[in-house]
């Protein structure tokens, strides 16, 4: 079968390998598409290093081929993170912090490939009529659902996210569901653009003066940062929330940042940090992603703006890479 794993260079070669079995309590499903994820674009920048020959994708969505309690041909979206489900911290539903916690596409072969085998546990069913390539936006959707969840978001709150990349936007359709009002900060035109189409109540320069204005007269009771890198977002969300209220750490950071400890202790702003999807009081939050895909399907079927087959995948990355050609969600056509 046809994979792209990575090189030396950090950059994709497209490579032959034989095609996966699925043991007992695994599930064989044929990838349809993977869509490219900010963290996957850190290990084709060098910030990350890759490991040579690794496949990467977590970003995954399928139509199951076999499996025990799968019926072949049905459409899936698959749950790249496989905690070792007996640690203390997956016991209390806090399977991103296990310590032997695998993640498909970073540490285990991922969706960059025809085939990928994988736990029955990780295989979510699409809700009926949606095609197959929604399945790979329930990953970033699952971010965010667990970014709400450890939030303390209330009925009526007013919400701020930063960062209008993918995760951005869909921080902005699930506090959507709660909040009376969800602002956002864009830097290019095609994000304001789609944060609007997306139901933002308000899209603002990210740092300007009138950002802070509107947060003076607008005091704002959640901030969700999710752009990450070595940006000074964090400093600016805390800067920006009302006393008394939330900050959640979303963006995957390169570089420790300077934050208002001052702030922070004598407005008791509660900084929450959040990392991927696990069990929320009893419940998965990737697969309540997976149940939103279908109430949000048009909206989220909105960011997928830029597809690719496999055979240019690095094409595919340089484009995600490239935000004047207007991406919001590069996806790559593993197999049709």
């Amino acid at each position: 079968m046809r994979a792209a794993a990575w090189n030396d260079d950090n950059t994709l070669d497209i490579i032959d390998l034989p095609p996966p079995a699925a043991g007992p309590g695994a599930v064989l499903v044929r990838v349809t598409t993977a869509g490219i994820c900010g963290s996957d674009l850190h290990f084709y920048r060098g910030q990350f290093r890759g490991i040579p020959g690794m496949v990467p994708g977590h970003e995954i969505a399928g139509v199951v081929e076999s499996g025990e309690g799968f019926a072949p041909g049905t459409p899936v979206a698959v749950q790249p993170t496989i905690p070792c489900g007996a640690c203390p911290a997956c016991r209390r539903g806090q399977a991103p912090v296990c310590p032997d916690l695998g993640m498909l596409g970073i540490s285990r072969p991922g969706g960059l490939q025809e085939y990928i085998a994988v736990p029955a546990a990780n295989v979510f069913p699409l809700p009926a009529g949606l095609p197959p390539s929604a399945g790979s936006l329930a990953e970033p959707l699952a971010v965010a659902v667990r970014a709400l969840n450890r939030s303390g978001i209330e009925p009526g709150s007013r919400v701020l996210v930063l960062g209008a990349g993918a995760i951005g936007l869909v921080s902005l359709l699930v506090a959507g569901e709660t909040a009376a009002e969800v602002a956002i900060t864009a830097r290019y035109p095609h994000q304001h653009l789609m944060a609007l189409s997306l139901g933002a109540s308000a899209v603002h320069v990210p740092g300007s003066p009138e950002l802070r204005a509107w947060a003076r007269t607008n005091p704002i009771d959640l901030v969700i940062e999710t752009v990450g890198g070595n940006a000074d977002t964090l400093a600016e969300a805390v800067s920006v929330v009302r006393p008394g209220g939330a900050v959640v750490a979303l963006g995957l950071f390169t570089a420790d940042v300077p934050v208002s400890a001052r702030k922070i202790v004598n407005q008791e702003v509660r900084l929450i940090g959040s990392v991927l999807y696990g069990h929320e009081s009893g419940g998965s939050e990737f697969g309540d992603a997976v149940a939103m895909l279908e109430r949000h399907a048009r909206k989220l079927m909105e960011l997928q703006t830029h597809s690719f087959p496999l055979d240019q995948a690095n094409e595919a990355f340089a484009r995600a890479l490239d935000k004047r050609m207007g991406p919001i969600k590069v996806s790559i056509e593993v197999s049709s």
